[in-house]
């Protein structure tokens, strides 16, 4: 029996090495879905090493989990002219842009209790996405025009990835006479921005499709954070409550990400730019009830509030200079500056209820729904990282298939609620190199996400 546990964790091992580490979005960019239903601040497996290092300590023996979220994302964007918008190509800049990604994510863990204490280690993607856009079929072999056929985003995104991948280490202490918990996590963050678009020649930064060439932005980078959490069996066999938290990067912010920018323009040589690049990711609070009415039933409620106030916006500037303003009310930025995509994000939160029951020992059914709202304002929503308030509906089982193997699945169905922020964008009122074309319009989204993860106990 032992030998067949170890195939199967080998074989989702292999599965999830195949996968690349980014999947659909919840608010912001944060893409934490791994653990499906169980995945929350007072889970006992794997994923507790990030949603809540405590519920590690509440955990039994030796475990091996493998989780992949598989996903479907279909989005749509249509913009009419706006007054400051080049229409001397028709459709060029207005009309409809969409496409249709299917994006996958692997999370691994391994998680041992002894004694009192407990150990775990893990590998998530909780923070990223990735997107290509659909052509404009309309200029498809159009040589006088050949820019507009990569979309009316181009000027904000014709493909790009944005990804922050944890490796984490936690630790938890179990206090038995009081049915506590506490527990830390130490996390390696490594991010990874990629993007390509649009760029016009033109000194004023103002989009024309005849005067427009691309940059590729590749950069990275290496950052620290810690997790906290507590958990209390506060009635036991029967009520749990989770609390945790989890730092920004370096606790004060994320360092600049490093990298090149490559530029190429109509009549002029093909650059390449030593660049760095400033970002940041949120601190994220979670706070869950777990409650057993009965042995075979399970109701839970948990949430979370992310400040994603904390990004102010994408910076890109000549590497050893820095992101710096002559007007930063305007915009107007020093010469270093090669790209700034203002964002001014606010806070999100989600709050999700859920409930299982047992049809048997081994076989598990369960539903939950959520909402969880929009970090990004009116006036900077713009095509390649846009949000939305939305809600999910999911489904599925948990199935003990031999002997002290778990296997999970389950899909959620996230609707999101069309935006329309029609006349709204600031980014056309902006100085060069702040500058871009305007992106009122209407915005629409449809995920899906399969979630399948194996749990083996030693």
């Amino acid at each position: 029996m032992r030998s067949k546990r170890l195939g199967l964790v080998g074989g989702a091992l292999l599965l999830a090495a195949m996968l690349a580490p980014r999947t659909a979005s919840a608010s912001g960019y944060s893409v934490a879905r791994f653990g499906g239903e169980h995945g929350h601040p007072t889970t006992t497996n794997a994923t507790a090493i990030y949603y809540n290092p405590a519920g590690i300590g509440m955990s039994e023996g030796i475990h091996a989990f493998v989780d992949v979220s598989a996903a479907w994302r279909r989005v749509t964007w249509e913009h009419s002219a706006a007054p400051t918008d080049d229409t001397s190509v028709d459709g060029a800049n207005t009309g409809r842009a969409k496409m249709f990604n299917v994006l996958a994510s692997p999370m691994l863990g391994v998680t041992g209790k002894f004694g009192d204490f407990a150990v775990g280690a893990g590998f998530s993607t909780p923070f990223g996405g990735q997107s290509t856009w659909d052509t404009n079929d309309k200029f498809d072999g159009d040589t006088a025009h050949p820019g507009p056929v990569d979309g009316i985003q181009r000027w904000y995104a014709i493909s790009g990835k944005i990804q922050s991948s944890f490796i984490t280490l936690a630790a938890a202490y179990e206090f038995p006479d009081a049915h506590l918990s506490v527990g830390l996590s130490g996390n390696l963050i490594l991010s990874k921005i990629e993007t390509l678009r649009a760029k016009t020649i033109l000194s004023d930064n103002n989009p024309s499709a005849s005067s427009e060439g691309r940059s590729y932005l590749d950069v990275s980078g290496v950052d620290f954070s810690m997790g906290a959490g507590v958990m209390w069996e506060a009635m036991p066999d029967q009520l749990w409550i989770g609390a945790s938290y989890q730092s920004r990067p370096n606790f004060s912010g994320m360092k600049p990400l490093e990298g090149t920018l490559t530029t190429r323009l109509p009549l002029v040589p093909e650059s390449v730019a030593d660049v760095e690049l400033d970002s940041d990711l949120p601190d994220v609070y979670r706070l869950g009830f777990r409650f057993r009415p009965e042995q075979d039933i399970e109701l839970r409620l948990f949430g979370d509030y992310t400040r994603w106030s904390v990004l102010k916006r994408h910076c890109v500037y000549l590497k050893g200079t820095g992101c710096n303003f002559e007007n930063e009310a305007t915009g107007r930025t020093t010469n270093e500056v090669q790209i700034n995509q203002p964002r001014d994000w606010k806070d999100t939160f989600g709050v999700r209820a859920g409930a299982s029951v047992w049809m048997t020992k081994a076989t598990e059914v369960y539903a939950g729904a959520g909402f969880s709202s929009n970090a990004v304002p009116e006036d900077t929503l713009e095509p390649a990282l846009p949000d939305w308030d939305g809600v999910s509906l999911s489904a599925g089982g948990r199935f003990e298939i031999v002997d002290d193997v778990h296997l999970d699945t389950s899909y959620t169905q996230l609707i999101y609620f069309p935006r329309d922020n029609t006349g709204k964008s600031e980014l056309p009122q902006l100085e060069a190199l702040s500058k871009g074309p305007d992106t009122g319009g209407v915005y629409k989204q449809m995920v899906g996400v399969l979630n399948v993860n194996v749990d083996v106990a030693f």
